[in-house]
């Protein structure tokens, strides 16, 4: 009896590390995706914590990183063997086509057990990485505050032996204010733009009216975490084809009307 209690007593010491190691309950077995779902009402318009982050040339600030810039946060863990270097990947080749404001991109390690190494290996994936890009790590301290402020939540799987978390950028502002998430990983060009547009300050700027008309036109549909045309405009556009019609074939009646006579 005394062997058996001690077998499992060993058995749940050895399980439970994940759990207190990530600060985040372990998963055995299936869960439900909505729990990954950001509720971004809570977030949005709201500042992030000036974390340290460190990077391959030391500990840096976060703040000190967006460098007042429209900055997108990249949350992802170097180790991961799915989507977070095919995200990483595709947001660079993206970017490369991107036409918009001078921005920033810092890509996070929430795993405090990440290293440098797993950062540089990652790195050089890249063909070639910005000076407007940082990879870093977070401790874990500074991971809790960073993910909680921006209700990003992630798992340990016991079973797959990784993190389960959402493929999402987060837009902030030059203000290090949330300004809009864009889920999965394969970011388009013209979300992106879109989304910097959003995130930036309003500074005079010869193409900013350019910049409101796209924001016009467009509307963001969180349901589907892309900007949309505006249904407004469509409909508007009709109407107007329908009025230009209208009076494209009163015209010609009069005209053949006068022709006539």
């Amino acid at each position: 009896m005394t062997i058996r209690v001690l077998v499992l007593a060993a058995a749940l010491a050895a399980s439970a590390p994940a759990a207190a190691q990530y600060n985040r309950p372990a998963l055995q077995d299936a869960f439900d995706p909505a729990l990954l779902r950001i509720d971004e009402g809570r977030y949005l318009g709201q500042p992030v914590p000036d974390v340290q982050v460190m990077t391959e040339s030391g500990p840096v600030r976060l703040h000190s990183l967006i460098a007042e810039r429209p900055t997108i946060l990249l949350l992802a863990y170097y180790t991961c063997d799915g989507a977070c270097l095919t995200t990483i990947q595709n947001l660079a080749r993206v970017l490369r086509a991107v036409d918009g404001p001078d921005y920033r991109v810092v890509v996070a390690s929430f795993d405090a057990n990440d290293s440098l190494e797993n950062l540089r290996h990652v790195k050089s994936t890249l063909d070639r990485v910005p000076d407007s890009w940082t990879f870093g790590l977070l401790p874990r301290e500074e991971s809790a505050r960073l993910t909680q402020s921006v209700g990003f939540t992630f798992f340990f799987s016991e079973r797959d032996r990784a993190f389960i978390h959402p493929g999402v950028l987060v837009f902030l502002s030059p203000k290090a204010e949330v300004m809009r998430y864009l889920y999965g990983a394969e970011p388009r060009v013209q979300d992106i733009e879109l989304a910097l547009i959003e995130t930036r300050e309003r500074v005079e700027r010869l193409n900013d009216w350019v910049d409101a008309v796209r924001l016009i036109c467009y509307r963001y549909d969180s349901a589907r975490s892309r900007y949309v045309l505006h249904p407004t405009l469509i409909f508007g556009g009709i109407g107007l084809g329908v009025l230009g019609m209208t009076g494209l074939l009163a015209f010609l009646y009069k005209r053949d009307s006068r022709g006539g006579q």
